[in-house]
């Protein structure tokens, strides 16, 4: 190797370095400024968002500008913005799965930009080896699958954060609302007795919604508007259905002992019909993998055995 090739090399090196260098203290900088974003209001646990949502901010800055332009433009004409809908429906299953890493609806979008092109660069690569094989029809399906997969990968994600946790608040809410009738049957105060409820359950997400729904009481909301806004939040059906008997026994002046133990008595009504639903559904769930992955094996199993049987006996 002479002089002049270890130059090159040379430069190629620190270029490369001062180029990584860059990218760091870029990403350093803008996570540094994505964490201390007031409308985050958590720190971002994830490893993939801390890589995420830096490089999503850009296009969630544009989206951001073009939400205040559209909100502007329904103002003055008075007409629905699609977009503007869109972003609201966002909003609420990002609440309602419990605002993971405290993504907002503009960088949700963001990150759906992000996961696009990444899919769109792996399927341009996948399309250039596949073209070079000879195999165009296939080379140009796998680059719009790899973009249509780049879609709807984040709303699948989003789509898993929702079941997990409904389903989640959904196994813990028997066990708080048996604890809160025998509390509130006891002669404790409904604040005092979701309190309780929160010491019991811990780290659990339907801890985290009577946590806000007693902040909410104790700056000055009403019992009525705390209830509501859970409800919305959470937006599981049978919770629903407690807030709005409590809602409805606070209206009319009730105790709310014997409504909490018909509803505790009803939810219980409930999990068992979920219980004979899910184990009647079972037999259908299993018939796919029976088809696809076990006949098969077994055919295999025994037609090669007799194939191999026919071929020693030639």
């Amino acid at each position: 190797m002479n002089a002049k090739e270890m130059l090159v090399y040379l430069c190629a090196a620190s270029a490369s370095g001062f180029f990584l260098w860059g990218a760091y203290m870029s990403y350093q900088e803008v996570t540094r400024h994505t964490e201390l974003n007031p409308e985050r209001r958590v720190w971002i646990q994830s490893l993939l968002f801390k890589f995420l949502i830096p490089c999503a901010q850009p296009f969630a800055a544009l989206f951001g500008l073009l939400a205040a332009r559209q909100e502007r433009r329904q103002v003055e004409t008075n007409e629905k913005s699609f977009f503007l809908s869109m972003r609201q429906r966002l909003r609420r299953s990002l609440i309602t799965a419990g605002s993971p890493d405290g993504v907002t609806p503009d960088e949700f979008f963001g990150i759906i930009v992000v996961s696009f092109g990444v899919c769109v660069v792996t399927g341009g690569i996948m399309f250039a080896l596949l073209s070079y094989q000879d195999v165009p029809s296939l080379a140009v399906l796998a680059w719009v699958m790899m973009g249509m997969l780049g879609i709807f990968l984040p709303l699948f994600w989003l789509r898993d954060k929702l079941k997990v946790r409904r389903l989640t608040i959904t196994r813990a809410l028997p066990y708080s609302l048996d604890l809160l009738t025998l509390c509130v049957e006891a002669g404790m105060d409904f604040t005092m007795a979701i309190a309780r409820i929160i010491r019991k359950l811990g780290d659990q997400p339907l801890s985290y919604e009577f946590a806000e729904l007693l902040r909410q009481i104790r700056v000055g909301r009403t019992r009525g508007e705390a209830l509501r806004d859970l409800a919305e939040r959470v937006d599981v059906t049978e919770l629903t259905s407690v807030v709005s008997s409590l809602i409805q026994a606070d209206e009319l002046g009730a105790s709310l002992g014997p409504v909490l133990r018909i509803q505790s008595d009803q939810l219980r009504v409930r999990r068992s019909q979920r219980a004979e639903k899910l184990a009647s559904e079972a037999p259908v769930k299993m018939l796919f993998p029976l088809v696809v992955f076990i006949f098969p094996t077994i055919f295999i199993m025994i037609g090669g055995t007799i194939f191999l049987n026919y071929l020693q006996h030639q």
